[in-house]
């Protein structure tokens, strides 16, 4: 028990800190980084709802009200499908915008925070871990 606690308090550390730099930079939130850059890695700038719930995990209400704020803000448009079934997501050019801006940001805080942390040889062993876990 005590690995698996050290395991999980270590990454919720670094991404705690990463998190908390993306957004006192950028603004955005892990929820938006994560719609915006799903919508242009996954759907080339437009997915649907149902897509955006099923890749990110997170429940049809927990998306509906996220997707409401960012609507708000101007980075996502809601459009309803022409089928009349389902509601397609689009990105704006605010939010592309937003996207690419924190990109830099986001990478020098995962160096920060956790790459710099580390030695060759810990990345390694991170790597064959990670590896063998995900197959």
């Amino acid at each position: 028990m005590r690995i698996w606690h050290l395991w999980k308090c270590s990454f919720k550390s670094i991404f705690g800190r990463v998190m908390k730099d993306m957004s006192e930079h950028t603004g955005l939130s892990d929820g938006d980084f994560g719609v915006l850059d799903r919508l242009v890695h996954l759907g080339n700038g437009k997915l649907r709802q149902q897509e955006l719930v099923d890749s990110m995990e997170w429940t049809k209400s927990r998306l509906s009200h996220h997707l409401t704020r960012m609507e708000q803000r101007g980075l996502i448009l809601r459009k309803p499908l022409d089928t009349g079934r389902g509601v397609q997501i689009i990105i704006t050019s605010a939010g592309k915008s937003a996207l690419d801006s924190s990109r830099p940001v986001l990478s020098k805080a995962i160096r920060k925070h956790f790459l710099e942390q580390l030695s060759a040889q810990d990345i390694e062993s991170i790597t064959k871990l990670a590896e063998r876990i995900n197959k």
